[in-house]
């Protein structure tokens, strides 16, 4: 493999490091005490664990960054209000009757022949035919009621 060109950011990467490394430098590495004193003044008294852990976390810089429950809402103005309102949507049973039938036929037809071989083995010819006949019946009716011609100007979508 070939080492690696120093790339174009990596000059900013080293200022920015080195700007990281002096200001931690600058900090307290040891509490108020100091690192070898208990907190009775006594030099000679070893330091517990606690003490230490709790002089590392004290010694953190104390902008915690914004996490998920730090988030709040802005008031709502009442103008906002006032605006665009979409019309309530038509209640589900006032399609044309026609219309839905044949979507039951076209998506139940198939289901039903399903059914039928799963289960009813010995169902009548007829019974069969008749099933086939709606699907093929209710598909016709749906690809008829198609657009016949194309709108080019019209890209599809519709507010």
């Amino acid at each position: 493999m070939t080492p690696r060109g120093q790339e174009s950011n990596e000059s900013a990467d080293d200022a920015v490091w080195q700007d990281l490394v002096a200001r931690l430098e600058q900090t307290p590495s040891a509490p108020e005490t100091g690192v070898g004193t208990a907190p009775g003044g006594n030099v000679d008294a070893e330091v517990s664990d606690q003490d230490r852990v709790r002089a590392l976390f004290e010694n953190q810089p104390r902008l915690a960054p914004n996490g998920p429950r730090d988030y709040t809402p802005q008031e709502p103005d009442d103008d906002e209000d006032e605006g665009y309102h979409p019309p309530d949507p038509p209640a589900l049973g006032t399609g044309e009757p026609l219309l839905v039938l044949a979507w039951f036929g076209a998506v139940g037809g198939p289901i039903t022949l399903l059914l039928l071989a799963m289960f009813w083995r010995a169902a009548p010819l007829t019974l069969m035919l008749s099933v086939l006949a709606i699907f093929l019946a209710s598909v016709t009716f749906l690809i008829l009621r198609l657009p016949k011609t194309r709108d080019h100007g019209d890209n599809g979508a519709e507010v």
